[in-house]
């Protein structure tokens, strides 16, 4: 009963709008807000939240902040005094430390708003990816004190909120379908596994860096070295999330569906990294891959998540159906090739110097 009053309140506010009737407007919307309090799920406080939410815009101040802290890097690379070096690297820094604030403050007030885990849609994995991203990067950045965490992160940071926007659609709140309506599923097994994502991320953009330093042929090895080494630690935590979220999405499967595994395209998405990685990390360990050679596997784990990620939910089958897009397909190959062809060409380029450094000897 008490469903159905809210509903025909929220009709005759309707027709009072359309009419330009006022006093009506101003009756039925009073009715409405007794009705959600008797209700109870939806507070005047999360209606304020919500207010607070789309006035503020903190995903789009985001995006500014991590724009500005990558425009700011290029500026310190551009510069050739070392005092303004160290003031652009601090600019640059807060920069993307109050990208990642606003980040975390937009996913907060949307948990509050919404009352559940952070990733219920495709939309909110992403918001939640680039934070993971910018918070390791800025990680790396500490230890480092190189720039490169910066680079790292402003370049995901920025990039992903940039695809988010086009996955928002007119409303971004959206109810969730009955199937991922677990509070503690999405909490424990989808986080995980974005998390997992978001390591992966890093890796690859490490890798990246990695193979073009390499090319230049400018790097001392110790460096090089150095930077393989944490190229393999983020792969290893990467490997860590990503093999747990599966499994844990597996237990969640027998619970929901009665089997913990029926090679489903997503399941099959989420394995593929899992793979992946190991097949990376069994080669670097038994010697059967060089560093040149484990670099480029990781360099190519971007594609690899984005087709998890993404690529099986245009496949439009399976049991995760509440997961299928539309409209990506020339967007996500674009990405695959771009990718594989900088890869392949920061590969061969290597190659091509070795080669004539031993011609040389």
């Amino acid at each position: 009963p008490l469903s159905a009053a809210y509903l025909e309140s929220w009709q005759k506010m309707i027709a009072a709008y359309r009419d330009g009737n006022a006093k009506t407007w101003e009756k039925e919307t009073q009715q409405t807000k007794e009705l959600i309090k008797k209700n109870g799920h939806y507070t005047s406080s999360d209606l304020h939240l919500e207010i607070f939410y789309n006035s503020l815009h903190p995903l789009g101040l985001a995006l500014v902040f991590y724009g500005a802290a990558f425009l700011v890097f290029l500026l310190r690379g551009l510069s050739n005094t070392q005092g303004n070096n160290k003031k652009l690297y601090a600019v640059s820094f807060a920069f993307l430390s109050a990208g990642l604030i606003l980040n975390i403050v937009a996913i907060t007030l949307r948990v509050l708003i919404l009352d559940r885990p952070p990733v219920g849609t495709l939309y909110e994995s992403i918001l939640f990816v680039t934070a993971i991203c910018v918070f390791g990067s800025l990680l790396l950045e500490i230890k480092r004190k190189d720039a490169l965490g910066l680079l790292v992160g402003s370049l995901s940071g920025g990039l992903l909120l940039f695809v988010a926007g086009s996955f928002a659609g007119p409303d971004t709140m959206q109810v969730l379908t009955a199937v991922l309506n677990t509070n503690f599923w999405l909490t424990v097994h989808v986080l995980c596994i974005t998390m997992g994502y978001g390591w992966c991320v890093i890796a690859a953009l490490l890798a990246h860096y990695y193979l073009f330093i390499r090319w230049r042929a400018q790097t001392p090895p110790t460096m090089l070295s150095t930077l393989a080494g944490q190229i393999k630690t983020f792969a290893l935590i990467a490997l860590l999330f990503t093999a747990v979220g599966t499994i844990l999405g597996g237990i969640w499967a027998d619970q929901s569906w009665g089997r913990f595994w029926g090679w489903d395209p997503k399941e099959n998405g989420a394995l593929l990294i899992v793979l992946w990685i190991v097949w990376a990390l069994h080669g670097t360990l038994s010697r059967h891959l060089s560093a040149l050679g484990f670099t480029v596997l990781i360099a190519f784990l971007n594609i690899i998540v984005a087709l998890a990620w993404f690529g099986v939910n245009l496949l439009g089958t399976g049991l995760h159906s509440y997961g299928f897009i539309e409209g990506i397909a020339l967007g996500l190959s674009l990405f695959c090739a771009i990718e594989t062809l900088i890869i392949a060409a920061l590969w061969l380029g290597i190659k091509k110097q070795e080669a004539r450094h031993h011609a040389a000897q």
